[in-house]
């Protein structure tokens, strides 16, 4: 039961989180190519064809709860109704993978990194080789099905909701073939291998040996060399328009029933999309709201996010304009959530991307950019206190008519 939920949260309705959920292969812009499955819990074969080195970089700035910045104990104060200080906590971090279609015996890579960094010269790569055969299979399990689980979906920065809202999502009921269609479809977000016959090499940082810390200062302005023996050279420079966005600085207040999110403009952001998620008032639902207004699978936010992509998703109303700095959770989105209430905040950046001159060797690279920040709304965290003998909530009005996510398979 729980993995279906949230595989479903991780395949659209949550789009924040679900960047944070998906591995990085499922986000490598390349081709995925479906084989037959052997055995009943095998599933299907997910190949990932990648024809040249590819290097992704992302880097990030996060603050509030998700910041490194947050000690573990002010995290459970804040879980079990304590009072933890919420002043800004932020801190920047970088994720590098490096997939290329060539084996080699003992793979090395590193990245030589600006020195307005501040985290020496290099950042060595984790890299591994993986054999020609059988490609690896991806295998989710089986999720029971059973309880009146439910979704209840809120969206829009209104401070009262449309009357066709809430969207109820029940996962319950499904026949045998729509969960089968389910399962294919979410598998498919899985990480996968890269290349045609799950061979080649990735090169990972950070790692298990890595613990340098990415300082809050930190640039990425300047000269930047990757190194391996299982890709070309890739020698590249980053200007102040691609550096590290600030960090959001995100307050909320309550206003009637409803709860006004507001920020400052964060400089170069092509645009915003918040979440809030919580337990909802009748046990086994699930309360969620977006600030898009677009549909569930219409509200993806484009990892390599160009100009003038965003410009029309600003238009389309599934990312909030750069200038933007306020935005409501509705009072009936805020009035079916039980208590516990956490929002997560993005504001995108524009990606740097990058091939080989011509003549030389084949490369890809990208640099994406992301500000998030992640606090507690609302009640606070009563959920993790109640009363479980207490006497039901009253649930929230059913509409009509409801967005059902398994039409999309």
């Amino acid at each position: 039961m729980g993995s279906m939920l949230l595989l479903l949260i991780g395949s659209g309705f949550s789009p924040n989180l679900a960047r944070s959920a998906q591995p990085a292969a499922a986000r490598a812009s390349s081709a995925t190519t479906t084989g037959k499955a052997s055995g009943k819990s095998a599933g299907p074969t997910l190949v990932k064809v990648t024809p040249i080195p590819t290097y992704q970089i992302e880097a990030l700035t996060t603050a509030g709860l998700g910041a490194k910045g947050m000690a573990g104990a002010d995290v459970m104060r804040l879980l079990l109704g304590g009072g933890p200080s919420l002043a800004p906590t932020i801190s920047r971090s970088l994720e590098l993978r490096l997939e290329s279609p060539q084996v080699v015996a003992n793979p090395t890579a590193e990245h030589r990194v600006p020195a307005a960094l501040g985290m020496g010269a290099t950042l060595p790569l984790k890299s591994l080789s993986t054999g020609t055969g059988e490609p690896s299979r991806l295998v989710i399990p089986e999720p029971t099905m059973e309880g009146q689980l439910r979704m209840l979906m809120f969206r829009g920065c209104a401070d009262s909701a449309g009357a066709d809202q809430p969207e109820i999502v029940t996962l319950t009921g499904l026949t045998d073939e729509q969960r089968r269609k389910a399962l294919l479809k979410l598998q498919a977000l899985a990480a996968t291998p890269f290349s045609a016959d799950g061979s080649g090499t990735s090169g990972r940082w950070p790692h298990e040996a890595s613990d340098t810390p990415v300082p809050a200062q930190g640039s990425l302005v300047g000269g930047h060399t990757l190194v391996s023996n299982y890709a070309p050279e890739i020698r590249f420079q980053v200007t102040a328009s691609h550096d590290f966005l600030a960090p959001v600085a995100l307050n909320s207040e309550a206003v009637g029933g409803a709860q006004r999110l507001s920020w400052k403009v964060v400089p170069g952001a092509l645009g915003y999309q918040a979440t809030a998620t919580a337990a909802g008032r009748r046990e086994g639902d699930i309360v969620m709201w977006t600030s898009s207004e677009a549909p569930g699978q219409e509200s993806w936010v484009p990892d390599e996010l160009q100009a003038a992509e965003a410009a029309r998703l600003a238009q389309r109303k599934v990312l909030l304009p750069p200038e933007r700095t306020s935005c409501a959770i509705s009072a009936q989105a805020m009035a079916a959530m039980r208590a516990g209430a956490i929002v997560n905040f993005s504001a995108y950046g524009e990606t740097l991307l990058l091939s080989s001159p011509q003549g030389q060797p084949a490369w890809r690279l990208s640099l994406e950019r992301r500000s998030t920040a992640t606090r507690p709304i609302g009640a606070g965290m009563e959920m993790f206190n109640r009363d479980p003998g207490g006497a039901p909530e009253p649930e929230p009005p059913t509409p009509k008519r409801g967005f059902n996510p398994f039409s999309l398979f």
